[in-house]
């Protein structure tokens, strides 16, 4: 089998003839070619607007201006799931806002409406719901939400052009939509924006701001400060010879889905997030939910079958580095301080994968792709023992293969007198007393621990190991992946620094 790619975009002679007819022309500016682009997509979304521009994060960061300076805002908010490219929180900070990121549903990796309202502030001015690969948000309950707390909803639809909910088009419910032209989207020029919105004001304010502050290249006189991130008629003649052919991408995505879908259903392993193909959801990816994500990443490469992990989670970029939400004062902007993790995003980030898909890749490839997914669960794992680290308060060893999805058993020797910990997990994690005996310290409690206790280290709280004889302690539940993501609390980190030092 030759190389299989995870997502390649394929053109025909259509795209050869749109694109000659805009070199004949000699205007590869933004000009007629553009025109007739925002057009189609106007009468295909059913719209009253269209803005091309740059790029998908270029369209989001151009309506959240406009919001701001419509509303004459400067210190604000905006709230953004935490599984999404983080160019999502990129344009909010481009547009002088603060990102506030919000947990997803694990069932379907979309902003979980139930958690946006504590998040809101006396600060906040928008909500970003993103559409998923294709699959919508709660738009019912984030309208409503939205109205009732005075906020601009924007949707980010950028995997989702041609995608419904129900009878309307997602990126054509909020008051600004925002969809992307790039490389392995249903329809691509390798790098593009769309721009759709109904209302005159945010209109004219995103058209000025895309082009130094004009309405049109006619204009000489700039009524505002604005940016150069117009369009051209060589992107616009590519990504019209395919949006002609529209429903027929769709379709095809469709298909692929169904047929990943249905090949892999007896894989207890391979999960699929929601797709609602009844309400015109259009899966434009194939991402799958499943155990040992990276080794089965590793193991389809092996035969030449490139696939992709997700994207992390917005909070674990060093950028937007968190832990809980900040931000979160209760509803209605009090003061109280609200705290809660991103365990949905979390879970996202760490065993999704995207299988290959796309125009570039026929149903003997897909196939091909599925025998091998159900060829690395079949087979037994290789359990793998090593020691990865000793000092003075003895070695830790890690065992790999005994649990599924990725986990560890780590066995940690705690010496007579030495401490070890002072780190709080994102996760759950598991402990059990080998040998010997220990003191354990867990947030404000502490208790000593005999062979064969057992006990549960809640996410969110730091804990210790204290030798009060030599001890093999035990842990799983996490990575040493995941481990490396802990944060270190100085307090108990300082106490396990001062019984090491004193032994």
């Amino acid at each position: 089998m030759a190389r299989i790619n995870w997502n390649e975009p394929r053109f025909d002679s259509g795209a050869l003839e749109e694109i000659s007819e805009v070199i004949r022309d000699s205007y590869v500016n933004e000009g007629p070619k553009t025109c007739e682009l925002e057009e189609m997509i106007r009468n295909y979304l059913g719209v009253k607007y269209v803005v091309l521009t740059t790029s998908a994060t270029a369209a989001l960061f151009l309506a959240l201006k406009a919001d701001a300076v419509i509303r004459g805002l400067e210190d604000f908010e905006v709230i953004v799931p935490d599984m999404t490219m983080i160019a999502t929180a990129n344009a909010v900070s481009w547009a002088g806002g603060t990102p506030i990121f919000v947990d997803v549903e694990i069932a379907r990796g979309t902003i979980d409406a139930s958690k946006i309202e504590v998040a809101i502030s006396n600060k906040t001015a928008a909500i970003v719901p993103v559409h998923t690969l294709g699959r919508s948000a709660e738009m019912e309950r984030i309208m409503d939400v939205a109205i009732r707390n005075n906020l601009t909803v924007i949707e980010d639809a950028a995997g989702a052009l041609g995608s419904k909910n129900g009878e309307k088009f997602l990126g054509t419910i909020g008051k600004v939509g925002c969809f992307s032209l790039q490389s392995n989207k249903i329809v691509t020029c390798g790098q593009g924006g769309i721009i759709v919105t109904d209302d005159d004001k945010y209109y004219e304010m995103i058209r000025r701001l895309r082009d130094f502050g004009r309405l049109s290249n006619k204009e000489f006189l700039h009524e505002i400060e604005g940016y150069n991130l117009k369009f051209n008629d060589l992107s616009a003649a590519l990504a019209l010879s395919q949006f002609k052919g529209i429903e027929r991408r769709k379709a095809m995505l469709v298909e692929q889905w169904k047929f990943y879908a249905e090949r892999l259903v007896n894989v207890d392993e391979v999960k699929f997030p929601v797709v609602d193909l009844n309400k015109g959801e259009v899966p434009i990816w194939v991402d799958v939910l499943v155990e040992d994500r990276d080794e089965l990443i590793d193991y389809l490469k092996s035969f030449d079958v490139h696939c992709r992990a997700c994207w992390p989670s917005v909070h674990r970029n060093p950028a937007y580095r968190q832990d809980s939400v900040v931000g979160g004062r209760g509803v209605g902007g009090s003061d109280e301080l609200v705290e809660f993790r991103f365990e949905g995003a979390d879970y996202f980030a760490d065993n999704c994968v995207w299988l290959p898909n796309g125009p570039a890749i026929d149903v003997e490839q897909m196939s091909f792709v599925c025998e091998k997914i159900e060829e690395f669960y079949s087979s037994p794992k290789e359990v793998k023992f090593e020691k990865i680290h000793e000092d003075s308060r003895g070695a830790i060893h890690l065992a790999e293969g005994l649990l599924k999805g990725g986990k560890e058993f780590t066995f940690l020797e705690v010496k007579k007198g030495a401490a070890r910990g002072g780190c709080v997990h994102d996760k759950d994690e598991y402990m059990v007393i080998v040998s010997g005996a220990i003191r354990y310290i867990c947030g404000d409690s502490e208790e000593v621990l005999r062979v064969g206790d057992s006990r549960m280290i809640p996410a969110g709280k730091a804990h210790a190991f204290i030798g009060i004889e030599d001890a093999i302690v035990s842990e799983w539940g996490i990575t040493s992946g995941e481990k490396k993501m802990d944060v270190k609390d100085s307090e108990m980190r300082a106490m396990v620094d001062r019984v090491n030092e004193g032994r």
